[in-house]
């Protein structure tokens, strides 16, 4: 994976997401290893290549790092409540979200997702699986919008994407091998069907 400069993009910030409780999985997903590396230093490498600043939404003190500091999410246990807790977080107009559980979080959809953000508050992948909200690039401007539904216990990403300016980007976008790079691991099962795959 090639790594660009990290002053690339000063006006973005890199999230990890880590404020999920890993219950289909029964343990830990940031700390899982795959090849010697945990799934949060994975994407942590990853948005270590484009931004310089980096912040963990979710209440993980054991995850932080000098520079790098965890922040309990306001609104915890859902994945707008992360997001919010980075775009709160955020000194920059932008963040770039990633989630503690891709196996292969890929440099090309990152630049894809940076590349296409000129007149909207959000761009996210869209797929025949669904939107990928964990993975994706958000404005401060989303914040009003997703404080209105927090506070009314709302937590649905799709009622939120209604709401905001937003560009999807589908598979005729996105580049080759989006579906490996896509790919979060859940249960057991998919761990070890990974692992196999990986040796």
């Amino acid at each position: 994976m090639q790594i660009p400069h990290t002053d690339n993009y000063p006006d973005v910030t890199g999230v990890i997401l880590a404020g999920g409780k890993s219950r289909r999985m029964g343990t830990d997903k940031a700390q899982l290893e795959l090849s010697g590396q945990s799934l949060f230093d994975r994407s942590l490498r990853l948005l270590q290549g484009f931004f310089a600043t980096i912040i963990i939404a979710g209440d993980r003190p054991d995850l932080a790092r000098p520079g790098i500091p965890a922040i309990a999410d306001l609104y915890p246990g859902s994945a707008l409540g992360g997001l919010h807790t980075g775009l709160k977080s955020a000194t920059t107009d932008w963040i770039f979200v990633a989630p503690c559980d891709m196996p292969y979080p890929d440099a090309q959809i990152v630049t894809a997702l940076l590349q296409n953000r000129a007149g909207v508050e959000a761009v996210v992948p869209r797929t025949a699986s669904g939107y990928e909200p964990v993975f994706a690039l958000y404005h401060k401007n989303c914040l009003p919008q997703m404080e209105a539904m927090l506070q009314q216990n709302q937590f649905r990403i799709y009622d939120f994407y209604q709401r905001i300016a937003i560009r999807y980007l589908e598979p005729p976008n996105l580049p080759d091998g989006w579906q490996r790079s896509l790919l979060n691991i859940n249960t057991p099962e998919q761990l070890a069907q990974i692992k196999k795959e990986t040796r």
